[in-house]
């Protein structure tokens, strides 16, 4: 399994022309889950009452 997530982490690196180390890539592996859970969080969200032009709310004042 862990092979697995090595392979995956060096295509992607690839892909974006990024050069890689091997232990870089092994530390990069470990999180591979957890990105994938976040990437999974945030496509489940449903985005389509969501308005694009709407502005940010107004940052609150700092206090002295």
């Amino acid at each position: 399994m862990q092979d697995n997530h090595r392979d995956t982490v060096r295509r992607i690196a690839a892909l974006a022309s990024v050069p890689l180390a091997e232990e870089r890539s092994a530390d990069l592996a470990l999180s591979l889950p957890f990105v994938r859970v976040a990437v999974a969080a945030l496509a489940a969200i449903e985005y389509r009452d969501a308005d694009p032009e709407a502005p940010f709310p107004p940052r609150p004042k700092a206090t002295p």
